[in-house]
């Protein structure tokens, strides 16, 4: 579950991505993105720079704006912006790049901006990037063909894609809407997405297919890109590649059309502005001639998977970011902000909580003994056994190494805390299933109770700690209870 913070961010980046995308046109988009990401951040001043000009800012006086300033801001050259009755204030740019690279500058008074701000801002710069493309391409698409019907349809495609994607519905089915709504819009008989199973990778794997011969979702092919092309080409390139007739088509569309292919056409796909993958349409149709109008198509639904790529991961990201990645329990700092918002409520309200701090016993020989792989396992396993001993409203942590930490919201005598203590210690105690063997294990836990009189998150952690040793120092498989001599 995404904590409070994760939450936060996550919902104004939907909340950017409804008012961008619903913007009329470009320049709406520029300064209604300006506007929101300033509201966000709690920024004094904001502007978007695109092609090197400042075309959308909010915060200075009329025809006061410091173009010059905030374009060489963009540029990096400078940390601080003078902002308007405040002076000299800590600023954060993101930027992005194509065919009409910009910027999105913010500067505030006070506290430099946070690394989880600073992430929050390269999101709504890419947000705004992904719009004023679907924006441009809406465009193009309007001039170069003259059916209204058909705009109407790439409108409808495109609105249900980002709808779904605001709503943060299922991935995978999202990229199996795009992909099959470029197929029968292009009008081709086939559409396939490719993804690069790691970055950097040579290799991509079928994420998505549409009018193919069956594909097992749970196994689909995962290939070099020479033998996925025009994928491939596209995800070397950046640009979209074309292939006419039917000696240039890829040995993995011969394979997957339900004929022989004549045409396809792919274009790049991208993760937070990195290049990933391609979406592709191909077509059975010996007549079959991509145009000018059909490139901005694909590009267009291309686009949308990449925001839907970038959405999800980043969502991922910012949970990584929060909780360790192999227990999946919280960090280390997210424990500390739990344990200090508990804390504070605990103050009000005459509330004692506890604090555990585990250290397995010799895990350093096990590690050592039967490697890394083997003491990763035991950490989960571990992991596993220690929240099973929890309730509703406690928190347990991953400090690093084999420390954990666990926060007991609600204790109402010493007694309850050993209880749980005590639980953890026979739980970890059982054999455990590790590198096709079975392992005994023994922990040392560290009890420390809240004070009445306030108590820094650190100092109670602390306290633990040094219980942790001294359960250690009598014997491993124990725990002791902090007190003050």
């Amino acid at each position: 579950m995404a904590g409070p913070a994760d939450s936060l961010y996550i919902q104004q980046l939907v909340e950017l991505l409804a008012v961008v995308s619903s913007s009329p046109d470009e320049a709406s988009a520029v300064q209604n993105a300006v506007e929101r990401s300033a509201q966000a951040l709690e920024a004094e001043v904001a502007a978007a720079v695109i092609d090197g000009k400042v075309v959308a800012s909010i915060g200075f006086p009329p025809g006061a704006v410091p173009h010059d300033e905030i374009v060489a801001m963009a540029g990096q050259q400078h940390s601080e912006l003078d902002v308007p009755g405040l002076g000299d204030s800590p600023t954060v740019t993101a930027s992005w790049a194509g065919s009409h690279p910009g910027h999105l500058v913010l500067a505030r008074w006070g506290a430099p901006f946070q690394v989880e701000e600073q992430n929050l801002v390269r999101g709504m710069a890419r947000v705004l990037e992904l719009t004023l493309t679907m924006l441009r391409t809406l465009v193009a698409e309007h001039a170069m063909r003259e059916s209204l019907q058909e705009r109407q349809r790439l409108l409808e495609h495109l609105s249900a894609i980002q709808r779904a994607i605001s709503h943060r519905e299922d991935l995978q089915d999202i990229l199996d809407t795009i992909t099959e709504g470029a197929r029968d819009l292009l009008g081709d008989g086939i559409g396939l997405l490719w993804v690069r199973d790691e970055p950097d990778s040579g290799r991509a794997r079928l994420a998505a297919a549409a009018g193919t011969r069956p594909v097992d979702p749970a196994d689909r092919p995962l290939v070099d890109l020479t033998a996925a092309a025009p994928a491939g080409e596209a995800m070397v390139t950046d640009r979209v590649a074309v292939r006419h007739g039917e000696e240039l088509q890829s040995k993995m569309l011969k394979l997957l059309g339900p004929g022989t292919v004549h045409a396809s056409m792919a274009a790049p796909v991208h993760d937070s502005g990195v290049l990933t993958g391609a979406l592709v349409v191909a077509s059975c149709d010996p007549t079959r001639r991509y145009s000018a109008a059909d490139e901005q198509t694909l590009s267009a639904f291309a686009e949308n998977v990449s925001l839907a790529l970038t959405d999800a991961n980043t969502l991922v990201r910012m949970r990584q970011a929060r909780h360790d990645p192999l227990t999946g329990l919280a960090s280390r700092g997210l424990f500390l902000e739990q344990l200090a918002q508990q804390l504070a409520i605990a103050d009000g309200d005459g509330r004692t909580l506890a604090v555990l701090f585990l250290d397995l016993d010799r895990f350093k020989d096990i590690n050592d003994s039967l490697g890394h792989a083997a003491g990763d396992q035991l950490l989960t396993l571990t992991a596993d056994r220690i929240t099973a001993q929890l309730r509703a409203g406690d928190t347990a942590s991953r400090f690093g190494g084999d420390e954990f930490a666990v926060m007991l919201a609600r204790v109402d005598r010493p007694q309850d805390a050993a209880g749980v203590a005590r639980r953890i210690v026979t739980a970890l105690a059982e054999p455990m299933r590790v590198a096709d063997q079975w392992l005994r294990v023994s922990v040392s836990v560290g009890v420390a109770l809240s004070s009445t009189d306030g108590q820094e998150p650190a100092e109670l952690v602390a306290r633990a700690d040094l219980a942790m040793y001294e359960a250690k120092h009598r014997g491993t498989g124990g725990y002791a209870i902090y007190c003050d001599r």
